[in-house]
């Protein structure tokens, strides 16, 4: 809390609830835990910036409007309130406090997901690629790909840690929800390696992200099999088809499914890693000429890439 200047704390158990002082400009660089308002909810946006410009005609109500809420997850700190007057702000069109009020609220992740998305109809998706972005940005990441530096990439990550996406994950799962930042750390290696290669975005889905971020987490050698797959160079020899092409078609075939887009990218993630080791068995191997490419178990994946990176036992990892 020590970027703050503490002027009452309440609550003694494990999520305190701070009252604070705090600078406009540190405050405007926390990043926006709640995703672009305006572009997700326009209609909400407008009708809350004209609620905050009658409030601004009465100089009585000056400390309301210099009043925030902030929510620090895993050690770092999110705009929880405030976006709509940030805008207000930053457009001159209403006049800009030296210091805010804040109060801070220490949540675990998945009560602030529950929070947010009970008091505003703003996108969870959004919010968490803004986490992404901002986590990047800490990590002194720059990625030049479009498929990477948008920060789409948390559905990869749970699939790639957990075998799901977060909206399949059981409740204990939830419980324990995964640390955005520390996974995009243990995968920065691999996530710094897709990027070389630009990956196409229509191929690389969030399937084939995790099976990429969990194959190049055991074996970095088979970026060869995703080179190929991005450059569209698959082959065909006596009417059966090598792992590329093989997850070619899939991809192809799969654009066509109506199956949730959940078990849709787990599917893609399972072949995806079938097709790797197809891939890895060899040319002159019976296994590397498919007629049908099928699914493969990948939890056994999951558990050796998190031995590789000595991460067995983190509980939000």
């Amino acid at each position: 809390m020590e970027i703050f200047e503490i002027t009452n704390k309440i609550q003694e158990d494990n999520e305190p609830v701070y009252f604070a002082k705090e600078n406009f400009n540190d405050w405007l660089a926390l990043p926006d835990g709640l995703g672009d308002v305006k572009e997700n909810a326009i209609k909400y946006a407008l009708k809350t910036e004209k609620k905050w410009l009658s409030l601004a005609r009465s100089n009585a109500l000056n400390d309301y409007i210099a009043s925030v809420d902030i929510a620090l997850i895993n050690g770092h700190y999110y705009k929880m309130t405030g976006l709509i007057r940030k805008g207000l702000w930053e457009r001159e069109l209403l006049p800009k406090p030296a210091t805010l009020s804040v109060c801070i609220y220490s949540l675990d992740q998945s009560a602030y997901d529950e929070l947010i998305s009970t008091l505003y109809p703003i996108s969870l998706k959004n919010r968490s690629q803004d986490n992404v972005l901002a986590c990047y940005k800490r990590l002194g990441l720059t990625f030049s790909s479009n498929r990477l530096k948008h920060g789409y990439i948390a559905e990869a990550i749970n699939i790639a840690l957990r075998g799901e996406p977060r909206a399949l994950q059981d409740k204990r799962s939830l419980r324990n929800e995964i640390n955005i930042d520390s996974a995009i750390e243990v995968f920065k290696d691999e996530l710094i390696l897709i990027d070389t290669i630009n990956p196409d975005v229509k191929l690389f889905s969030t399937g084939i992200v995790a099976a990429a971020l969990l194959m190049l987490s055991i074996e970095p050698q088979t970026i060869e099999f995703f080179i190929r797959l991005n450059k569209l160079q698959g082959e065909t020899k006596n009417e059966r088809n090598d792992p590329v092409e093989s997850l070619l078609r899939i991809i192809e075939s799969m654009k066509k499914k109506s199956a949730s887009e959940g078990k849709f990218q787990v599917e893609l993630c399972a072949k995806t890693m079938r097709a790797i080791q197809a891939w890895n068995a060899g040319e002159d191997n019976d296994k590397y000429w498919l007629k049908r490419l099928t699914s493969a178990d990948f939890l056994p994946d999951i558990r050796k890439m998190k031995s590789i990176k000595d991460i067995h036992g983190i509980k939000d990892l």
